[in-house]
Formats: structure tokens, C-alpha cells, sequence
């Protein structure tokens, strides 16, 4: 129990004075431990505790040391929480929650909705484009009686629209050229019941998981220019303004921020049926390294979540429950779960444990400002060294004898640490202590099978790219729109480590779905793996 603010302001020199000796002895006692307790939080550095690397102020980062498999974690302070499972949405629910009424009031002080009102006069496009090529559609069959209907070229056409896309990639040409094609819908009379019927374009019956999210042919965006504004929004991490500005300066194709906003959506619609290809994937695969980061949305936290095989990446957004991994894994997953101690991957027997996270804790207890601690954890944290150092050495050229055996001593010893201060008073080594026991022969599997791997590096790399991004962009700003954004992100890291281009295949994707077609199934792995 640390001394409050409420303590601390009834202390000062003549209440000290007025202390017999023995008070004052165990007052400076409960002084000098609550010193070493805030001189450790002050000193923790992204290399010997778990804060995100973009914690630490630009000017003390140089003087920052690490082991490089740590430079690569991506991961947010949320496994300070490990131990005692903590849910951390509760307090920005909360915050979200009280500041909802006081916009709720803001927009009844002028009793009008958000946005553009009714009756407001609009804008039309006012860029005109030549047309490069024409697409006609005829009635297949007769609205009346159903008849299958022959329309001829001189059959008139009621209405048009104009779809601009990238042009088919010419052998031996480079670079990206525009074409515009006017779709022509055509009307035509029935020989069997004289009724004239219309051709119509297919779109997509509404969906309550996509709210205000329309899916089908008739768009002005074609499916190859829609999968290149996906991967500049999501891949280069571009704003709708800024992908604008890049369309204007490139091909002076003046579009809306709406009309960008709307295309990126449809595209994650378009996408939802993969994710069943992408779950499948990620249950058969033999690995899987999975991990989470803070991601919120329109003011709530949520998470962004990752499992990672070698050739398939799938990301969700949600709360941060067991329920989330439950959802993916179900009870067909038989391999190995890589993750950090967060207690919810706990629920996995086969699984391995991220040995830098552990470093980077006995680190912390190495530069305690307890004498007693920190050589406690000097000791811990060269026990684990050495067992690492002698599985790279393994890898390398392996000895006759098993690693098991010849690092007996280094185990057991590490043991009787973790066992004889399991209760200690120090809170921290107390809960490191646990933490060992706890995942005692998950932490040591890779010991006695050294080819295992040591670090959850693979995920915490998936998610970097996606961090900044947060940072940039603050999340997302509702459920449809969090829901494209991990379907697309999962389309895209997976064509990246199947070796396809991931705007082109979007475009193959947006095609068959705005036709209500089946989509093309992902792309294959590359041969020879």
C-alpha cells in the first residue's frame, strides 16, 4: 500500500520532529520504499519494461539500449494488464459515454442534423470526360412474362452512365493510363406479350452489417482505379484529401472525398466473403503468431487484432475478450499459438511464449532501485540469456547432448528463483515470479525443442504499419467502417506475402461482386514452399 496524496499532505517537518524514533524509523521506511517504487517507473525505458517504443521522448532515444529482437515490437503498454487480465475499454466507454450527451446537446441547440440539410442546392460534376469506349446492356428476359428476350442494335437506350478505370496493362508499354466507358442501358419490346422492358444493373440487396454501404455496377469508379485507392489509402496511409490531390496531380481526375470514402467501403463489402478463406487458412496453418493494439473508434477503444502464418495475415476489430480468438480458432486449430503472456491466449495449451517480453521484465528488475531486487533479476535475466545464446548456438551446429540435460543447472536454478519469491514483497518480482511459474513449460518448450521460435516478432511487424496509421488517421469512425478496414488491411498483407500485386487483385474482386458473381479465390502460395 503506497502513501496518498491525502497521507503525504498531513507530513511535514514538525510532524516528523514530534516522532519518537522508533515512528520515525518506520515512517522513513514507508518513505524510502515508496521512493524505489517511483524511481523504477520513472526509469522504465521500451527496453526493460513493456512501453510502445513511440513512448519515449525523441531525445532519449539514442540513449536507449535493447537487443535488436526487441526493436521490433509494435505492440502498446497494454501488457502491463497481462497478469490480472485487466479490460482496459471501461474507462474510454466510459469518457465516451459523458462526452455522447454533451454533443447530443450541442446539436439540439439548433435543432438540425449534422451534415448537409434537406433542400440544401448540391454540386454536379462538372469535369467532362471523353469516352474512350462504349458497353451496352439489353434485357435478357421480359419483366412481364419472362421470356428471354433478343434485342437488336438499333433497340433505343433509356439512361447511361460513365465508369472511369486504370486501362488493361499493354505488353511492353509502362505506366498507368486512364479509360472512361459509357455504359449504355437499353430498352426493348417483347414478341410474346408486347411489353417493353428495361435493362437494369445489378446492386446488391441491403445489408444490415453495412449500413449505408452500396455495392454494384453502377459506379463511377471502375474496380481496377476503386483497388488503387484502397491501396493508397490503406497501404500508403494517404487521407481521402491527400489520395484527391494525388488523383488530380496524376491524371486530372477530379473526385469527391465522398466518392473516395464510398469506393473504400464498397471495397471492404466486396471483401467480406474472403475472410471464410482467410479464417480456413489461418486454422490449418501449422504457426500462427497472434497480438493485439489499442484501436478506437469514433471515441470508444476497441482493438485491432492479428494472427499471422507465413503466407496469410487476418485482422479484426473488436473488444479485447477471449471471444475474438474463440470466433477465429474454434476447436480446429491444432498448431502453435505464439503469443505474449496476455491472459487470454492462456486458454491455449499448445502455444509458445514471446521470450523478449520476458527479457524486457527481468530487465526492469535488473535496474531496480531495490539493492535486493535488482540482483534477483541480474541473476534471472543472465539465466535466460544464456539459455537463449545456447539455442541460436544449437540452430547452429547441434551438440550431442540435448539442451534439456546440458542447461539442467541454469533451469533448475531458475526455478528455485521463481519459486522462492513467488510470495515476495516486491510487487513486481512477485508477479514475474508467478508469470514463470505460471507458463512454466510453455516459456521453456523452445529448450527442449530449439527450433521453435523464441519472439512473437512476426505479429508485433504485422501490426507496425498499422500503428502509424492509428496515429495518423485516429482509428476508424464506425462499426461498417472498422469492418472494412480489417478486411481490406487482411486482403492486402496477405497478397504482400503471397507475392501478387494487391490493388490489381482487389480489382478482379470489385468486378465479380458488383455482378453479384462469385469471387476469385485468393491467391494461391507461391510454388516451391
Amino acid at each position: 500500500m503506497y502513501l496518498s496524496k491525502h497521507d503525504l499532505l498531513q507530513m511535514d517537518d514538525e510532524w516528523l520532529k514530534k516522532l519518537p524514533a522508533e515512528r520515525l524509523l518506520e515512517v522513513s521506511k514507508r518513505l524510502l520504499h515508496d521512493v524505489k517504487v517511483l524511481q523504477d517507473r520513472q526509469n522504465q525505458t521500451p527496453s526493460n519494461s513493456s512501453r510502445p517504443p513511440g513512448s519515449q521522448a525523441p531525445w532519449d532515444r539514442s540513449a536507449s539500449s535493447g537487443v535488436s529482437i526487441q526493436e521490433a515490437e509494435a505492440d502498446s503498454a497494454e501488457d502491463r494488464a497481462e497478469e490480472a487480465g485487466e479490460a482496459k475499454s471501461a474507462p474510454s466507454e466510459a469518457s465516451a459515454r459523458a462526452e455522447k450527451p454533451a454533443r447530443d446537446a450541442k446539436d439540439k441547440k439548433s435543432g438540425k442534423k449534422r451534415g448537409k440539410q434537406p433542400g440544401s442546392p448540391g454540386h454536379g460534376r462538372t469535369q467532362k470526360w471523353m469516352v474512350t469506349d462504349t458497353c451496352e446492356h439489353h434485357p435478357e428476359h421480359c419483366a412481364a412474362c419472362g421470356t428471354p428476350m433478343t434485342v437488336g442494335s438499333g433497340a433505343p437506350a433509356y439512361t447511361a452512365w460513365d465508369e472511369i478505370d486504370i486501362a488493361p496493362q499493354v505488353e511492353g508499354e509502362n505506366g498507368l493510363r486512364l479509360n472512361v466507358t459509357r455504359h449504355l442501358l437499353h430498352e426493348g419490346n417483347c414478341v410474346s406479350c408486347g411489353h417493353d422492358s428495361r435493362a437494369q444493373t445489378w446492386r446488391a440487396p441491403a445489408d444490415g452489417l453495412w449500413d449505408q454501404v452500396e455495392l454494384g455496377q453502377w459506379r463511377l469508379v471502375g474496380p481496377r482505379l476503386a483497388g488503387m485507392i484502397v491501396l493508397l489509402s490503406l497501404r500508403m496511409r494517404l487521407s481521402r484529401a491527400r489520395i484527391r490531390e494525388l488523383l488530380i496531380e496524376l491524371f486530372d481526375l477530379r473526385l469527391s472525398t465522398g466518392v473516395i470514402d464510398q469506393t473504400i467501403r464498397e471495397a471492404g463489402r466486396a471483401s467480406a466473403p474472403l475472410e471464410e478463406s482467410l479464417v480456413t487458412d489461418i486454422q490449418q496453418a501449422a504457426q500462427v503468431h497472434i497480438d493485439e493494439t489499442p484501436w478506437p473508434e469514433s471515441g470508444v477503444l476497441q482493438w485491432l487484432w492479428v494472427l499471422v502464418s507465413t503466407y496469410t495475415a487476418l485482422y479484426l476489430i473488436g473488444s479485447r475478450s477471449r471471444e475474438m480468438v474463440e470466433n477465429v480458432l474454434e476447436n480446429l486449430f491444432v498448431g502453435t499459438l505464439v503469443s505474449d503472456g496476455y491472459v487470454v491466449y492462456r486458454h491455449w495449451k499448445n502455444r509458445l511464449r514471446c521470450w523478449p517480453h520476458l527479457l524486457r521484465k527481468l530487465r526492469g528488475l535488473a535496474e531496480s532501485s531495490d539493492a535486493r531486487v535488482a540482483g534477483i533479476g541480474q541473476e534471472m535475466e543472465t539465466l535466460m540469456k544464456n539459455l537463449m545464446t545456447a539455442i541460436y548456438e544449437y540452430r547452429a551446429t547441434p551438440p550431442p547432448v540435448p539442451l534439456t540435460q546440458h542447461h539442467r543447472a541454469d533451469i533448475e536454478r531458475l526455478r528455485q528463483l521463481c519459486e522462492s519469491h513467488q510470495g515476495d514483497t516486491h510487487d513486481t518480482l512477485r508477479q514475474v515470479a508467478r508469470e514463470f511459474l505460471y507458463d512454466w513449460d510453455v516459456i521453456l518448450r523452445p529448450v527442449a525443442e530449439p527450433n521453435l521460435p523464441l519472439s512473437n516478432n512476426a505479429a508485433e511487424q504485422a501490426l507496425r504499419h498499422w500503428v502509424i496509421s492509428r496515429r495518423i488517421s485516429h482509428g476508424t469512425r464506425s462499426n461498417s467502417g472498422s469492418r472494412a478496414y480489417a478486411l481490406l488491411a487482411s486482403v492486402i498483407e496477405t497478397c504482400r506475402r503471397r507475392g501478387v500485386s494487391s490493388w490489381k487483385y482487389l480489382g478482379t474482386v470489385l468486378t465479380a461482386a458488383r455482378q453479384g458473381l462469385p469471387l476469385p479465390d485468393l491467391p494461391a502460395i507461391p510454388l516451391g514452399v
